[in-house]
């Protein structure tokens, strides 16, 4: 095959509003003169049914209705997304589907068997892990198993974290390889210090007020109820969290019992550099007893780096060994208001 102007599709089990990664990912392609079209699931049907993003056509299947974190009742609706995906990708004629996450590989599959393209799997994070907060073990089980299956099929797997990357190896007769999820340094450099002072005044701080942020999605394995009690312990410091998630309603809960907390909503990939500069610290600490914690490599702690940014985080798998060996920042041992504080 050749490498010239390929039509790559990929399929996603989100909106795309869009899905950081994944956006680097489809841009770093278009860019490279591939066609790049995305095949997305607007579960609510809250966004554009097509559009062109960067050179990316971004395709998303509004008829198939459902929330995430709905456990295994999304047994009822994700069969229908993958046909309706089948369908629409059947139609572009891809030479290369590019699967992000498990719940895409299905799809992948069904199209390389019919029409010979190659196939890649992009595992976000461990995927059975993660839906060890949502299912009950024997789904998990067989998750394991199912993913194992799938992966004899793909061309090659592209992962996260270091750590996954390994166990794949161990598995896969295909090639592995990690990629992770490093930010544009170009992005930080063209930040200016009027545009960090300009946002400081939008949040009602001065220059010498200290703020502390986590700026990401909300999902359960986050350790954000304790970030927020340590408010009561630092009155004089700013507490901001920015993201939304199935943990969004618990943590807007608990912000409100202190003045110095404040819950934002999602915040568009263009904002972030401006919103990690502006922080003086960032926060980002996970469930130890969350088994897929090990291999999280978060968007959050790379955009802390290029930020110039410390970051306060617990020793779990490749965010803690990350922040321990670059000195970048502080790893405490118990997630504990007192101890963040």
């Amino acid at each position: 095959m050749s490498m010239s102007k390929l039509h790559v599709v990929m399929p996603l089990s989100n909106a795309y509003r869009p899905d950081p990664r994944v956006e680097r990912e489809a841009q770093a392609l278009a860019a490279a003169g591939h066609r790049v079209s995305i095949i997305a699931w607007d579960r609510q049907a809250k966004l554009a049914p097509r559009e062109q993003q960067g050179g990316v056509d971004v395709i998303r299947v509004q008829g198939v209705h459902s929330v995430h974190g709905a456990g295994w009742r999304q047994l009822f609706h994700l069969p229908r997304f993958w046909r309706a995906s089948i369908r629409l990708a059947l139609a572009l004629r891809p030479d290369v589907l590019h699967c992000h996450d498990l719940d895409t590989l299905y799809i992948g599959w069904q199209l390389k068997r019919r029409l010979g393209c190659k196939l890649i799997y992009d595992s976000h994070e461990h995927y059975p892990a993660v839906m060890s907060l949502y299912l009950p073990a024997p789904l998990i089980k067989a998750l394991a198993v199912w993913e194992r299956w799938l992966m004899r099929q793909v061309d090659a797997t592209i992962t996260a974290s270091t750590l996954l990357r390994d166990e794949f190896r161990e598995r896969s007769a295909s090639p592995v390889v990690s990629l992770g999820n490093y930010q544009e340094l170009s992005a930080y450099a063209a930040v200016t210090a009027d545009e960090v002072a300009a946002l400081r005044r939008e949040l009602g701080a001065s220059a010498e007020d200290l703020l502390v942020a986590y700026i990401g999605a909300l999902p359960r394995d986050r350790m954000l109820l304790p970030l927020i009690a340590t408010a009561a312990l630092l009155p004089d410091v700013g507490f901001h969290l920015w993201g939304d998630g199935l943990q969004r309603a618990e943590v807007e809960r608990a912000a409100a019992a202190h003045p110095n907390v404040t819950v934002h909503g999602w915040l568009a990939a263009h904002a972030l550099p401006r919103h990690f500069r502006a922080m003086d610290i960032i926060y980002y600490c996970l469930r130890a007893d969350y088994p897929g914690a090990v291999y999280n490599a978060p968007n959050s702690l790379s955009h802390a780096m290029l930020g110039g940014r410390p970051i306060i985080a617990n020793d779990v798998g490749d965010l803690g060994r990350i922040v321990r060996t670059t000195h970048c920042g502080l790893v405490i041992d118990e997630t504990t208001p007192a101890r963040i504080a």
